[in-house]
């Protein structure tokens, strides 16, 4: 099998196995880390995969995320033998060793844009199995404010919606 065919196979692998979006840097570092693919023929297998309709791009809140189609598993269902074993084997611990940064970066988001009132508007939201949480819009002055509340949501947003749940229930 060609090795292009084998990094598609990956790919639709990983994302029927996370049984959820990834975002795309996450897929790329894990097949470009382990040696699968270089640069060049990452961009080639993303770009193919995508023409067939294997997969789907979902822009959200700046990031690119895929999503395998049902075109995508039927292919994956019939090719599943040309993987082999060990490849499928260290997707399923990347997945298992990094879930929830997987979670994360496709569940909480943080986004910022200029409001129309003047100074900036910070959106931030965790959802969970893609229902929402908690989502908050909060007003600051200018973009440096804005870019450090959306960068501090990140790394926060568990601790902040865990206090807003104390002090409302």
């Amino acid at each position: 099998m060609e090795k292009i065919a084998i990094y598609k196979l990956i790919i639709l692998y990983m994302l029927d196995r996370a049984k959820n979006k990834i975002a795309v840097p996450q897929i790329s570092n894990f097949l470009i880390e382990n040696g699968y693919v270089d640069f060049e023929s990452l961009v080639s297998t993303l770009s193919e995969i995508q023409d067939n309709g294997f997969v789907q791009v979902d822009a959200e809140a700046g990031k690119s995320f895929l999503v395998i189609t049902q075109e995508g598993e039927d292919t994956l269902r019939m090719f599943i033998d040309e993987l082999p074993e060990g490849m499928r084997a260290q997707v399923d611990r990347f997945l298992q060793d990094n879930g929830r940064a997987l979670r994360s970066e496709r569940d909480v988001t943080a986004e910022y844009y200029r409001s129309t009132f003047g100074g900036f508007v910070a959106h931030l939201g965790v959802r969970e199995m893609e229902n929402p949480l908690i989502e908050v819009s909060i007003s600051v002055p200018d973009e440096a404010t804005a870019k450090k509340v959306t960068e501090n949501w990140k790394s926060r947003s568990t601790e902040v919606y865990q206090a807003v749940v104390n002090a409302l229930f």
